[in-house]
């Protein structure tokens, strides 16, 4: 959830979009020099949601996954994840527990071919990936929802230094995300920039811009991403996507402030089309303690793959904090909370609504 400034090196890394880095565990192996690695974790979740005039729930929750690469040669590498969770929602990697004592499911929600030639300096990737975009180091999942894997193309590529910004990079991808066998397909494509400018005493400024631009989200009249947040008229959306996010974080290794703004172009005239946080982070001898604000218009975002930690997906003025440690080697904990309401409640009253977790995060 709190992604990191790529250096040149590193997006070569980054190609590998299954690899440790990605992942967010260390990658092992039997053997140093083995082709093939290893690494996944374990949650459990305890969770409580507030919600005015419906009655709380509280429930606990794991998440299962492991990934596994296979490195043919310096130039393609094939990796493959596996996750509990249903097939049918990509948002959710967890399971419930009480759900009458049945077997959890387990499916695939990565497998990727990578070719990363010596001539290119860069990536390029085929299959269903992690979304490798430079994010808000605080809370990054407005736009993207970190658990959705993009489906289709993209190349990773460094640029070097341009200007007074360093380790710039350019990321493109063409992502498939409705296919129909008797109708027109929904296409997206991802744009992104990243670069920082570095000071002399250490600290950085963190800029990425991306821009998601979204065919017809509903071709030939399929609804079958209505109806999950933003705005519809007619049987359709009533605003067409393409959405800027443009974070600046400035970073001094133990504490970061970042501000990240959100725009649609493509919305309807007049409609909801702008979102904005603040937030920060510093890392203490106790963990890491951050906090954010963010106002999400009903538009702003294309909720199908917006964030779900908040009880709401778009249309929201909302808070998150939180609090992370490492308990032991391989065994971290996260405390945090969220507040929310109805950015345009509609005339209905201002209720605002909660969710509070702990998680204990293994790695392996």
């Amino acid at each position: 959830m709190i992604p990191q400034s790529l250096s040149r090196g590193g997006l070569l890394a980054l190609g590998v979009f299954a690899a440790s880095t990605f992942f967010g565990t260390d990658a092992i192996s039997q053997e140093a020099d083995s082709p093939w690695k290893f690494s996944g974790d374990f949650r459990f979740r305890a969770e409580f949601n507030d919600m005015s005039g419906v009655s709380d729930r509280h429930r606990q929750r794991m998440r299962f996954r492991a990934n596994a690469t296979y490195t043919f040669d310096d130039e393609f590498t094939v990796g493959t994840r596996i996750t509990t969770g249903s097939r049918t929602d990509a948002k959710n990697p967890h399971v419930d527990l009480g759900g009458g004592l049945n077997k959890m499911e387990l499916n695939i929600d990565r497998l990727f071919v990578q070719y990363t030639p010596e001539w290119f300096g860069g990536a390029f990737v085929a299959g269903k990936f992690g979304n490798p975009v430079y994010r808000n180091p605080v809370y990054g999942e407005l736009v993207w929802d970190d658990d959705i894997q993009p489906e289709g193309l993209a190349v990773v590529y460094g640029m070097g230094d341009m200007g007074p910004f360093s380790d710039t990079g350019f990321i493109g991808a063409q992502i498939s995300v409705l296919e129909q066998s008797a109708g027109e397909d929904f296409w997206a494509t991802l744009l992104n920039w990243h670069g920082k400018v570095k000071r002399d005493d250490d600290s950085s400024f963190d800029v990425g811009v991306s821009y998601y631009h979204y065919g017809d989200p509903t071709p030939d009249g399929s609804g079958a991403l209505l109806g999950v947040g933003n705005a519809v008229a007619g049987g359709e959306f009533a605003s067409d996507f393409g959405i800027m996010d443009a974070v600046v974080a400035y970073n001094t290794g133990d504490f970061v402030v970042s501000g990240e703004l959100i725009k649609n172009f493509r919305a309807a005239s007049g409609g909801d089309d702008s979102g904005f946080a603040f937030g920060g982070a510093m890392n203490t001898e106790s963990g890491k303690f951050y906090a954010q604000f963010q106002t999400i218009e009903t538009d702003a975002v294309f909720a199908a793959v917006s964030q779900d930690d908040f009880l709401y997906t778009t249309n929201h003025n909302s808070y998150v904090a939180g609090w992370k440690t490492e308990l032991m080697e391989k065994l971290g904990l996260h405390v945090w909370g969220m507040a929310s309401e109805m950015e345009d409640n509609g005339g209905a009253g201002d209720e605002t609504v909660y969710r509070f977790r702990v998680d204990f995060n293994f790695k392996f």
